[in-house]
């Protein structure tokens, strides 16, 4: 498994992954035409956002998006680590781990705090407390709305 910025190569996948992640993610969403998807990755690309990719025998099985958040100069910068996906079959190969020690280690070489980001349904947040040394600071809760009544309050 080895780690490689995106190349305009790679873009067409990129998008391929990053709306398969939105689907995974917001499985009761509904979600927008591929074509936002390509506008998405390509802002990422234009506003040199951090796309790391993970690769296996050259195939491309994950990536990740970061970037350095300021809170548009809020405050102190810090390193986002918004997205990291892994394509299903080659979950639990370490992928994921590569894409998130890498996003860590930026962050160390460049003396900045780190935000990650894992779903609560799978073992990343795990992942990410055991072996990167952050705290949990925020819980999302969704609730899918039902219909006119009070349950939806």
């Amino acid at each position: 498994m080895t780690l490689h910025s995106i190349t305009f190569d790679d873009y067409e996948e990129v998008v391929d992954m990053y709306y398969n992640f939105t689907k995974e993610v917001y499985p009761e969403r509904t979600i927008g035409a591929r074509y936002f998807f390509y506008k998405e990755v390509m802002v990422w690309i234009n506003s040199r956002h951090h796309v790391t990719l993970a690769k296996k025998d050259g195939r491309i099985v994950g990536f990740s998006m970061s970037y350095v958040d300021d809170n548009v100069g809020l405050t102190n910068p810090i390193y986002n680590g918004v997205i990291a996906y892994v394509k299903p079959e080659y979950r639990k190969t370490r992928a994921a781990y590569m894409l998130y020690k890498n996003m860590s280690s930026w962050a160390k070489e460049h003396k900045m705090s780190i935000i990650a980001n894992g779903l609560a349904t799978t073992d990343v947040a795990k992942m990410i407390k055991k072996h990167f040394d952050c705290k949990e600071m925020f819980i999302n809760f969704e609730r899918t709305y039902k219909g006119d009544t009070n349950e939806n309050i």
